[in-house]
């Protein structure tokens, strides 16, 4: 077995995200497989992570916490490791944090394998585009550029979906055959179908034969949040007693809950704010229907094989990982389109019983069969191995 030196950007406990919780989970995978991990984590200013995998908060007991102290901190862990803790692999998940550990630093026998989790750079600019101008087009620049560095180091890369190794591929220079696809999993213990559902839907103030949706997501407008909110307007003509809850935060959010009063939707549609893991679960279990409105940049969608492992089906829009989850299930999961129109559309079919999901077994049965984390360890040691072997070969 190996010793793995992963870097991160934060903890899930602390500080919530998709990114984080698949870096989380992944390092529980690893050990369990049998391998040593050293997880790097950037977490609030002497913030202390209670866990049993072994992870360090670097900006633990730091005086500083801008960014470029972030980033040496993460720099400077690194280079101790190195040391102390003898990596047989130098495995990045994100290109911020791990920029400053240069190549020079990491021994020659030591393959770097990186995990492409998004393009950082392109996301801020989306989410920025209403502030457009010379200083958001540089601030996107010099992002793109600190992803180069940490990217051409790389021996080899693992990406999620399809979708995500055609971007590196296409934006970053990336060689084809240096990318390899792992779709990420889910706890599959932890995200489980609830024994006594009706039950939990009653504690939730849902009643017996109540639609019930459900949507997370970070409250940023590439989700596509305010069109599924728009959506509902139609879905509640014809199923007034249809709820929506959203859980997640992010800088949309005093924006989408005036959209949902001038809407008249405030009965129907309650924004949740953040909630823990323990609740995200329990609205997984208690929805009819998750809901997927991701407009672009959708890696992976891990949100999606969470219901799924809870039973719950998922319709989500046809793009990226999201489509590449669900077209092996049913292509009746995926909206026309990202439009307002094409959501409503589907979801008044599915409520008025035109469209026949999948069962609730059947959604479960699809993730234990296709996205487990023992299939995504086994896969990763696998390459993992493979640029050890090549890094013998190049120093010889």
């Amino acid at each position: 077995m190996m010793n793995i030196l992963t870097t991160g950007m934060g903890w899930i406990d602390i500080q919530h995200g998709g990114l984080n919780r698949y870096f989380a989970d992944y390092m529980k995978a690893m050990k369990e497989y049998g391998h040593t991990e050293l997880g790097l984590v950037v977490g609030p200013q002497g913030a202390s992570i209670e866990t049993d995998l072994n992870i360090i908060n670097t900006t633990e007991g730091a005086t500083h916490h801008d960014l470029l102290s972030r980033m040496r901190s993460v720099q400077k862990r690194s280079f101790q490791a190195v040391g102390s803790f003898q990596p047989d692999v130098y495995n990045p998940h994100f290109a911020l944090y791990s920029a400053m550990v240069t190549r020079k630093k990491i021994p020659p026998h030591v393959p770097i394998v990186t995990h492409f989790q998004g393009p950082w750079a392109l996301e801020s600019k989306i989410e920025e585009k209403k502030q457009s101008g010379a200083v958001t087009e540089l601030k996107c620049w010099l992002k793109k550029q600190v992803e180069q560095i940490s990217y051409r180091r790389s021996d080899s890369f693992i990406v999620l979906s399809q979708y995500f190794k055609d971007m590196l591929v296409e934006n970053y220079d990336v060689k084809e055959r240096d990318v390899h696809i792992i779709p990420a999993a889910v706890d599959h213990e932890r995200f489980r179908p609830h024994s006594n559902r009706e039950q939990l839907r009653s504690e939730l103030g849902i009643s017996a034969g109540q639609p019930m949706l459900f949507c997370i997501r970070r409250l940023v407008r590439r989700m596509g949040i305010d069109r599924l909110i728009h959506a509902m307007v139609d879905v509640i003509k014809i199923h007034p007693e249809s709820r929506l809850f959203i859980g997640g935060d992010g800088p949309m959010r005093a924006e989408y809950e005036t959209l949902i009063g001038q809407l008249g939707l405030s009965s129907h549609v309650k924004l949740l704010g953040r909630i823990s893991n323990e609740e995200l679960v329990r609205y997984y279990q208690a929805a009819d229907i998750s809901v997927v409105p991701t407009l672009t940049l959708e890696g992976f969608g891990l949100i999606t094989v969470e219901s799924l492992a809870c039973g719950t089906p998922v319709l989500g829009t046809p793009y990226g990982g999201t489509k590449e989850i669900l077209q092996q299930l049913s292509n009746d999961l995926m909206f026309k389109d990202g439009t307002s129109e094409a959501m409503s559309e589907k979801i008044i079919d599915v409520l008025n019983n035109n469209l026949f999901l999948p069962t609730r077994e059947t959604c479960r049965q699809h993730v234990l069969n296709r996205y487990t984390w023992s299939r995504v360890a086994e896969a990763v040691t696998g390459l993992f191995t493979e640029e050890i072997e090549k890094r013998k070969v190049l120093r010889t």
